[in-house]
């Protein structure tokens, strides 16, 4: 039974999420219009998420006790503090270097490949290496929102508007596949701010490991970063556990960010 499941029963009590449902909701509209409200919303971030061939960025933050106790694998708080990131769009490479109370991971992300290591040593676990894979593929799109999603998303359909923080936002559904880390498809809804265009939600399955298929979370982007070249990049980023229970999981701000080797901060 997948580890989200096995939670009291008394956690699950008036835990209902009132959001839509990644891969359920059921759209509206033509999948040429919501590729254009994608399309729009990556021109308001500045452009496509190949734009750069080398970003780096860090990152800070803290783990709910509950996101830790139902998934330590995924959550891995031991290493996953802070990290120092580099993503080369243009070869599809990613490279994490987490810390935390327990030591250093380094992850490395090429393709679908994926290799971890923790203090120097590499492992071969699989639940750890697609815990790895999934984490990695999962701040990619973070990092690169709407753009990533106007490239890889496929089956698109609109659903109805709903307000976030004051704007009103589509809601872009689609499939992704393949899904996230070491899965052949998973699903998200993507919130655009209708005003600003920017992608100030994004819930997503997660299908890419035993012990989270069937729940779904959601990451709120907010306080945004304007680089010198007009690129717009989230800063804070809270994400929640919508489905089997709803809880917050994970709260991290965004500590530095350099593009093609220009500090943005």
């Amino acid at each position: 039974m997948p580890v989200l499941l096995v939670v009291g029963s008394g956690l699950l009590l008036g835990s209902c999420s009132s959001l839509p449902v990644p891969g359920a909701a059921v759209g509206s509209g033509s999948g040429i219009e919501a590729a254009r409200v994608l399309v729009r919303s990556s021109a308001s971030h500045g452009g496509g998420w190949q734009r750069y061939r080398r970003v780096e960025v860090g990152y800070d933050g803290e783990w709910s006790t509950l996101a830790v106790k139902v998934q330590p694998v995924l959550t891995d708080a031991g290493f996953r503090k802070s990290s120092r990131e580099v993503y080369r769009p243009r070869v599809r490479r990613v490279e994490q270097v987490h810390r935390g109370p327990s030591g250093t991971k380094v992850v490395t992300r090429h393709n679908r490949e994926v290799e971890v290591s923790f203090n120097g040593v590499g492992t071969r676990d699989p639940e750890v290496a697609g815990a790895a894979a999934l984490v990695a593929d999962a701040y990619t799109i973070f990092l690169f929102g709407s753009s990533w999603l106007a490239e890889h998303g496929s089956e698109l359909s609109l659903l109805a508007d709903q307000g976030l923080d004051g704007e009103t936002c589509q809601l872009v559904a689609g499939r992704l596949a393949p899904g996230l880390g070491e899965v052949r498809e998973d699903y998200f809804i993507a919130w655009i701010g209708r005003d600003s265009g920017l992608l100030k939600r994004f819930q997503f399955s997660l299908n890419g490991l035993d012990s989270t298929r069937g729940a779904d979370v959601d990451v709120v982007f907010s306080e945004h970063w304007t680089a010198a070249d007009g690129s717009v990049w989230p800063s804070r980023f809270v994400e929640s556990i919508q489905r089997p229970i709803h809880a917050k999981a994970h709260d991290w701000r965004m500590t530095s960010l350099s593009l093609d080797g220009r500090r943005v901060r």
